[in-house]
């Protein structure tokens, strides 16, 4: 039997699993890499904008449009 254990969103910088909400709104810290990122309502690869939630429990960081990462680096 495989076992699936969630560890959280994946990192845009390193792709670990390992990003993790920070004390402010929006913004989220990889605790692998320590880099920090903000969440933008524009996508940085496609320009789409979108709604954001910045609530950390229900805070999508991908665009609806290309699948992209709403995250940019700070």
């Amino acid at each position: 039997m495989e076992s699936s254990i969630d560890l959280g969103p994946s990192c845009p910088a390193c792709r670990e699993p390992w990003l993790r909400p920070s004390t402010l709104p929006g913004r989220y810290r990889c605790v692998y890499c320590l880099h920090r990122f903000e969440l933008r309502s524009v996508c940085p690869d496609c320009g789409e904008h979108g709604t954001i939630v910045r609530m950390s429990s229900t805070a999508i960081t991908t665009c609806n449009h290309c699948g992209g990462s709403m995250l940019i680096e700070v």
